[in-house]
């Protein structure tokens, strides 16, 4: 078995396929990173703040219905009255549309999609073709922890040996590996506005979801106006000395005992 007779690696495979590879992902992910950057056109700023406002104001309708009990009375309806009242917040429309309404009156959103969704898919398209052709088949290297058999799979792709060590990967695993975990490396360099991978797979196989225009607000308003409406007011503090003093009163006499 291979976990009984390791593998000697060559050092070849260290000199023309490891580092190779790596340096051919990390260009990828900066040309990917610097098109992303020049084909992003941020929207107005007027407009981008309206809508963090109003997806603040969905998390904050939230976090009063969670947490709602610990503030006085007057002070959770005085809230629920500001959001969920018949001139309240919820009640108005929205500025960020929905995905179908953003397609039908602005055009522009569709092409910006398409550049976010290219920026991303072009690079990783053509450094497969080339990982597939150059490096497949190679074991590149061990990790330092044992793993069950489940993770074979994930770290074998390219070769089908039964008898190898889960230990091991290869040069499919290992590029599978940097394409998804380069984004914190990157994120130290750039500092922001740092490509997702995650994100653009999310963009590629649901385009109706991707960008600032992929959340419909009005139904957002109309489910968070409709769960505040159901909250009804229980004050978590009524009886707080008394559950303190019970508790002390159980920790002495565990404490005795």
């Amino acid at each position: 078995m291979a976990g009984a007779h390791p593998l000697l690696l060559d050092h070849a495979v260290r000199d023309w396929v490891f580092i190779p590879l790596t340096l051919a992902i990390v260009l990828m992910k900066l040309l990917t990173q610097y098109m992303h950057q020049l084909f992003n056109t941020p929207p107005p700023s007027n407009k981008e703040l309206k809508e963090v406002r109003e997806m603040q104001a969905v998390a904050r309708a939230g976090r009063l219905r969670g947490f709602g009990r610990f503030i006085p009375e007057t002070s959770f309806k005085m809230r629920k009255e500001y959001f969920a009242g018949e001139k309240g917040f919820f009640t108005q429309k929205p500025v960020t549309r929905s995905p179908q309404e953003a397609m039908a009156t602005d055009p522009t959103v569709m092409v910006d999609m398409m550049k976010k969704n290219l920026t991303g898919m072009v690079p990783q398209l053509a450094m497969g073709m080339v990982v597939n052709f150059f490096f497949q088949g190679f074991v590149i290297g061990k990790v330092p922890f044992p793993l069950s058999p489940r993770f074979k799979p994930m770290l074998q792709r390219g070769i089908d040996l039964a008898s190898l060590d889960v230990s091991y990967f290869t040069s499919l695993s290992y590029y599978i590996l940097l394409l998804f975990g380069l984004r914190g490396v990157f994120s130290l360099i750039f500092r922001e506005d740092v490509v997702d991978e995650t994100e653009m797979m999310r963009r590629q196989m649901n385009p109706m979801a991707a960008g600032p225009m992929g959340v419909d607000m009005e139904a957002m308003f109309k489910q968070e106006k409709a769960a505040l409406a159901a909250v009804d007011f229980e004050w978590e503090l009524e009886s707080a000395e008394e559950r303190a003093v019970d508790m002390l009163r159980r920790q002495m006499k565990a404490k005795k005992l």
